[in-house]
């Protein structure tokens, strides 16, 4: 991905110096299982936005010129299943995720990557299951493929188009002044230059770049909103199955009974901790959307002053006075700083629009609760029933 070339190229100098103690760090422990991380890993960045979201593209195509300019994404659709669906058959399958997730064993020496998120994100992969028949596969994918569109879309505004809008303005005003000898006030002429392409760049940004990323943003709160509602409402079935698993059951039933309620008890365990995973998922995600925007804010700011300076470089060689520089110069100057100031809120957009507080997270579905509840009531019966029969 692009993406990840340019933040190569940025943190290229400091990966060459740790590069000797990251090969000795990644030691053969976790060798086999950083292999099949990566080629899962690959596998999901390969798929493009028409190979998760096809049907939703056809229903929800992007409309208008902000959607040429940006990337925009649908609404994705759930897939979780819902708990009139939740049988026994349903509850035994997820009991065997359960207990795949609960035998895992991660490795305590994973290999030795400069970003830290793609070893969280290897094991995120693994404990939930990446493959073809893991209910969370389409999730991890949906997340994958907004945090590449989010951060394409940064890098395209940041990294790009405000290092276009000063060549565009400022080239264009050196040119004419000194190809035609303009006789003109520099300053008024390089102040209109900084003033159209502060306004340029604003317009950008809250017009195609900020509607598109927040309407991206809604479709990913709206699709993790109904996601984690339905786990949540599943935790709470599989729970109350669990409760009372019992009350239909009679003693020549018991091997019946000891197996369908260690398969509910099982699944509510797991839907809670597939909540806390996708949570997980989703906190790497959103730091890496927030850190990378980061930097393609500074990277683009470095690449401008870059551009800016090849444009006065090139009015030197062309023998301009030093008054026309010195207003080349405090345009430049005047651009930077309002261009800069405008976009460094692309940075914090992510957290006035998704809202987590209205999410069923995993701190508030009481899984302690339930737990001692469900061995509570379960020892007070078995002492009820004891003491009983002991006074018949």
């Amino acid at each position: 991905m692009i993406s990840n070339k340019i933040l190569h190229i940025i943190t290229w100098p400091v990966r060459a110096i740790f590069k000797p103690f990251r090969r000795a760090a990644g030691g053969s422990a976790g060798e086999s299982f950083g292999a099949a991380s990566r080629t899962a890993a690959g596998a999901a960045a390969r798929l493009g936005p028409g190979d998760i979201l096809g049907a939703e593209y056809k229903e929800e195509p992007p409309r208008g010129l902000e959607a040429a300019m940006f990337r925009q994404l649908p609404r994705p659709r759930l897939i979780e299943k819902s708990a009139s669906e939740l049988s026994l058959e349903e509850a035994q399958g997820y009991a065997a995720q359960a207990g795949r997730f609960y035998e895992f064993s991660f490795p305590l020496f994973p290999r030795g990557d400069f970003f830290y998120e793609e070893i969280e994100k290897d094991f995120l992969h693994a404990a939930l299951g990446y493959g073809e028949n893991s209910i969370d596969r389409r999730f991890i994918d949906v997340a994958n493929l907004f945090r590449r569109t989010l951060n394409d879309n940064s890098r395209t505004l940041l990294v790009y188009w405000a290092p276009l809008i000063a060549v565009l303005f400022f080239g264009g005003a050196a040119a004419a002044m000194t190809t035609q000898s303009l006789e003109a006030d520099h300053w008024g002429i390089y102040g209109v230059a900084a003033g159209l392409a502060s306004f340029v760049a604003f317009l950008v940004y809250s017009w195609p770049y900020k509607v598109v990323q927040q309407r991206n943003l809604l479709n990913l709160d709206n699709y993790v909103t109904s996601k984690f509602a339905r786990i949540n409402h599943n935790f709470q079935v599989a729970k109350r199955r669990a409760l009372n698993v019992e009350r239909d059951k009679r003693i020549p039933e018991r091997d019946a009974l000891r197996a369908e309620a260690g398969a509910w008890t099982l699944s509510y365990h797991w839907f809670a901790m597939r909540l806390f995973l996708c949570e997980s998922m989703l906190r790497n995600k959103f730091y890496q959307i927030r850190r990378n925007t980061a930097l393609y804010w500074a990277g683009g700011m470095v690449f401008t002053v870059a551009v800016l300076a090849a444009i006065g470089g090139w009015l030197w060689v062309e023998g301009a006075a030093l008054s026309t520089i010195g207003a080349f110069a405090a345009g430049a100057a005047a651009y930077l700083f309002l261009m800069g100031l405008v976009t460094a809120r692309a940075t914090g957009m992510m957290f006035n629009v998704v809202q987590s507080n209205e999410w069923s997270r995993f701190s508030m579905i009481n899984l302690d609760r339930t737990i001692s509840d469900h061995v509570g009531e379960d020892k007070l019966q078995i002492v009820t029933f004891r003491d009983r029969n002991r006074m018949e």
